[in-house]
């Protein structure tokens, strides 16, 4: 059975309110994710910034390899 009109208007605006709510909640968490609030944070942890150094001068000290591109095969 269909609800009347007004009943369906009504749930659709709940819907939208929810919906609403739903997004500002995803928003403030990534927020908060993002600013590394969401979990208690180890001080004895090195920045990212200094990880991300150490990665690129290991990738840089790391021979490199040769590529693995595919010989064109010649047609007669």
């Amino acid at each position: 059975m269909i609800p009347p009109a007004d009943e369906q208007r009504h749930i659709v605006t709940h819907i939208d309110q929810q919906l609403s709510l739903i997004d500002s909640l995803r928003r403030a968490i990534l927020e908060r994710a993002f600013r590394g609030e969401l979990v208690p944070q180890d001080p004895a942890d090195e920045p990212a910034s200094v990880l991300l150094e150490r990665i690129r001068a290991a990738r840089a000290a790391a021979p490199t390899r040769p590529s693995r591109r595919r010989a064109t095969m010649e047609t007669p």
